[in-house]
């Protein structure tokens, strides 16, 4: 998994040389081994993987109601055992959580493992489970879907709803995606 990741964060930086910003993600692939990189109790940080599913014919994206976070966010997650990438590991979560499972992937690359965006955000304290504050790496993919597709949420989301790009822009938990979906949106 760690080989496997520097390669794609390598393909990734090639691609988008302005997140450079992302040295931080490159000393914590160079110190820590393939298990630690995912694994949920290393609270310095680790991986994650997640999607942002795509309606072409209504031009909306799909958000869930996170309950833990109060807040509209994608779908994705952490890593288990049988996530063989971190594309495995965010087809998987979007299925947990929404029931989808027929989609395309947008690829950025011929690599179809590399995600359109990489971000890196800071989890807070978890009051509830004693947790410590943490980085979580979010390898970002975009899953297309021709119309909107019946939606079958997971016990952590209550609601779910489509929503426009000018949405996306206003929410602080997207992070500065919105000139990136934008474009790529455009090319589909």
């Amino acid at each position: 998994m760690k080989n496997q990741t520097i390669e794609i964060l390598k393909t990734y930086l090639g691609i988008y040389k302005e997140d450079e910003k992302l040295c931080i993600l490159k000393n914590f692939l160079s110190t820590y081994n393939s298990k630690d990189i995912i694994d949920w109790n290393n609270f310095y940080g680790h991986l994650v993987a997640s999607a942002f599913i795509f309606s072409k014919k209504q031009k909306k994206f799909l958000t869930l109601y996170h309950k833990e976070f109060n807040t509209y966010i994608y779908p994705g997650g952490h890593f288990i055992s049988s996530d063989k990438t971190i594309l495995d590991a965010a087809k998987r979560e979007v299925l947990e959580e929404t029931g989808i499972n027929d989609f395309q992937i947008y690829k950025i690359c011929e690599n179809e493992l590399v995600p359109f965006d990489i971000d890196m955000h800071e989890i807070r304290y978890n009051e509830l489970l004693d947790l410590p504050k943490h980085f979580h790496f979010d390898f970002r993919y975009l899953f297309i879907v021709d119309n909107i597709p019946k939606v079958k949420l997971d016990h952590e989301s209550s609601d779910y709803k489509w929503v426009g790009l000018d949405e996306i822009g206003e929410n602080p938990y997207y992070g500065k995606i919105k000139d990136k979906l934008e474009t790529i949106i455009k090319s589909i």
